[in-house]
């Protein structure tokens, strides 16, 4: 008897840190990816990515949803998945170069299996879409905007809190600089999965 116990006992110390170990889903940057993982263990992602010079192509789109469950969309909606590995996250969207402009952008590995590396570890618990024309990063909310960096229409900003109808947010810039601040509701629009 002890001699089962003692085998089954090991078993289990082998398997513990096995599944210790494996990879989770983590809030960031993956290259042209990035990916928030909220509080209900749901993502939301913005995929941009240009070649070219002088005249670029660009190929971008935003996903939401479970990670094993996505749905990916831009002007149509496609469904998708993420995945942890061992140094990033593997994005996979059968129809992702059918997105406007990723044909000539996107890699074909998209609909088996796109590994991308994590470039920036972030604490992100969604992002948001920029709706104003212009919006200031303020110190605290109901702060004065003076002399402060801002962000602009359409800029996609991962967000690190959300407070009695702020936001605070971060923007990286082409630099991989980032700039974090606060911003009010009126100023920004939850990401939103159009419905099937």
């Amino acid at each position: 008897m002890i001699r089962f116990l003692a085998v089954g006992v090991l078993s289990l110390c082998a398997v513990a840190p096995a599944l210790a170990g494996a990879p989770a889903l983590h809030s960031g940057k993956y290259e042209g990816l990035m990916l928030a993982v909220t509080p209900e263990h749901q993502v939301e992602g913005y995929y941009a990515e240009a070649m070219g010079e002088g005249v670029t192509r660009s190929c971008t789109f935003y996903l939401q949803g479970k990670p094993d469950a996505l749905t990916t969309w831009n002007d149509e909606a496609y469904p998708g998945s993420v995945a942890p590995s061992s140094d990033g996250v593997t994005l996979t969207v059968k129809e992702g170069r059918q997105h406007p402009g990723c044909l000539n952008v996107l890699m074909p590995e998209i609909a088996t299996g796109l590994d991308l590396t994590q470039t920036a570890n972030k604490k992100w618990i969604g992002l948001v879409t920029v709706s104003a024309d212009k919006a200031y990063l303020l110190k605290t909310p109901t702060a004065k905007p003076v002399k402060r960096p801002y962000i602009v229409k359409n800029d996609v900003v991962g967000v690190l809190a959300f407070k009695d109808g702020w936001a605070q947010v971060e923007f990286i810039n082409a630099q991989s600089r980032s700039f974090t601040g606060w911003i009010s509701q009126d100023q920004y629009s939850r990401l939103s999965a159009p419905k099937p």
